[in-house]
């Protein structure tokens, strides 16, 4: 029996050169540094929690709902976010806390939508049916 070589990934913080499917906690912390930065001008801090609550929380999204719909809620929720002079950033827990509710049900649909399209296109068609009978 052979083995297919395991294919090697990219450092884990090098979320630019990673599939997203393939990114990890480590992968999002990093986003979330370079995102925070580009959009906002100013070094990402977590919340309350420390590194350590923010990233147990990340690491429970990823289990629940996948890289992708984390992703998806960081990227959702940067677009919502409008910074003040009292919060001039915001932080994965602030998302995860106060953004979550509003976010992650139209992330969650839009996944659900893109995945019923992609069943339409894998099923056969009527047409695929009446020839294989």
């Amino acid at each position: 029996m052979t083995h297919e070589p395991k294919r090697r990934l990219p450092p884990a913080k090098a979320w630019r050169d990673r599939e997203v499917t393939d990114w990890n906690v480590t992968t999002f912390t990093e986003y979330l540094r370079d995102r925070h930065r580009e959009l906002y001008g100013i070094p990402y801090v977590p919340g309350r929690g420390g590194w350590r609550m923010e990233q147990g929380v990340i690491k429970r999204m990823i289990d629940e709902h996948g890289p992708e719909v984390v992703r998806r809620l960081i990227d959702g929720c940067f677009r919502e976010y409008r910074p003040t002079r009292e919060y001039p950033g915001v932080n994965f827990t602030f998302m995860y806390t106060y953004m979550r509710g509003q976010v992650l049900p139209k992330v969650l649909a839009e996944v659900a939508r893109e995945d019923r399209g992609r069943a339409d296109v894998d099923a056969p068609s009527a047409v695929d049916l009446v020839e294989w009978l």
